[in-house]
């Protein structure tokens, strides 16, 4: 009889598991609030909430925006650092996990954190000039090397 997926790694804790879920979801949300801190007195009564297509088109408070987007990764680093402690889940699987943890939150990361601070020094928050090409391409490349990186920390932690 065959089993369908081996144990996790025992050498690992579950808190490292969890740590290594939830970090790089928390560096986002640090970094989120160092450009919050940076450029507050420079900030709009509104900031650009999103972007679509036809440029920006949803709007709201800075600190607001700044409070829902910590909010919503703190979300991902419990997702991440739970899905992470999975005891039925092969070394594959556990890499797998890692790596889009890891690419998601560096490149959500950077994303989110290169617009909000774009808004800096805007009298108008419909003026914001971010171009999603060039920063949308930026976001995955970092992505994709997030996705290395939590990989690698994977098969490392798998390792020792």
């Amino acid at each position: 009889m065959t089993s369908q997926a081996k144990e996790t790694r025992p050498g690992i804790s579950d808190r490292s598991r969890i740590v290594l879920g939830a970090a790089p979801w928390i560096a986002a949300a640090v970094a989120q609030l160092a450009v919050y801190a940076a450029v507050r007195g420079r900030l709009p009564d509104e900031v650009v909430s999103h972007v679509g297509f036809s440029g920006p088109d949803g709007f709201m408070s800075p600190l607001k925006l700044v409070a829902i987007t910590i909010a919503v990764y703190l979300a991902e680093a419990a997702l991440f650092g739970y899905l992470l402690t999975g005891r039925r889940q092969t070394g594959g699987q556990y890499r797998l996990v890692a790596a889009c943890g890891w690419g998601a939150a560096l490149g959500e990361g950077y994303f989110l954190t290169a617009s909000f601070a774009a808004n800096a020094g805007l009298s108008d928050p419909r003026d914001l000039d971010f171009s999603m090409a060039l920063h949308g391409g930026i976001a995955i490349a970092i992505c994709l090397a997030g996705g290395a990186l939590g990989a690698a920390l994977a098969w490392k932690a798998d390792q020792g």
